[in-house]
């Protein structure tokens, strides 16, 4: 059943919040579509602005919980997710984050191609980041965002997304329309 704007007025709890978001997003982006990166952006672009946002940044809240922002540029290095991503935290209103990501990536964007070729891999990643000094230039961005998840509590970036469903309902549903 898709998500309406009572169901999200009526949700009190964040996480649960989270919970029912989340669910909508694996319906409307089931895990065959989003292992095909080409219809995964396709399917994105049909999503409404708010869903859209949260998938977007939805790998890059994982990466900030389990590694960090330049191992995340290493995990996802296609322009197009990337794109998704900027866009997800400044329509979820995280705007320093979003300039934190932004300078990461211009700090990472040279060394793209290297990153997609064979000689950078999980082994040798931490150290290739030292060799080329971008993990010295993260490092304080990475600080700073660790911080800002601490303070939001167990959901880390995860906590902007009640916040902004709350604010815009109607931007994180599918309307008859859509369906």
């Amino acid at each position: 059943m898709a998500l309406n704007v009572e169901t999200i007025r009526s949700t009190d709890d964040d996480e649960a919040l989270v919970d029912l978001l989340s669910a909508e997003l694996q319906r409307l982006l089931p895990n065959e579509i989003q292992e095909d990166r080409d219809r995964c952006h396709q399917a994105l672009e049909s999503l409404p602005r708010g869903l859209r946002a949260m998938a977007g940044m939805h790998f890059f809240d994982a990466s900030m919980t389990m590694d960090d922002l330049a191992w995340h540029f290493g995990n996802q290095n296609d322009v197009r997710d990337l794109n998704e991503t900027l866009n997800g935290l400044r329509e979820l209103d995280l705007p320093e984050i979003a300039n934190y990501f932004e300078r990461a990536w211009k700090i990472m964007e040279p060394h793209f191609d290297e990153l997609r070729g064979p000689d950078v891999s999980s082994d040798n990643f931490y150290d290739w980041l030292e060799e080329t000094g971008a993990q010295e230039q993260i490092d304080p961005m990475n600080d700073a965002i660790w911080d800002f998840c601490k303070k939001s509590g167990d959901l880390g970036l995860l906590a902007s997304w009640p916040k902004y469903a709350r604010k815009y309902p109607e931007r994180r549903v599918v309307s008859e329309t859509h369906t």
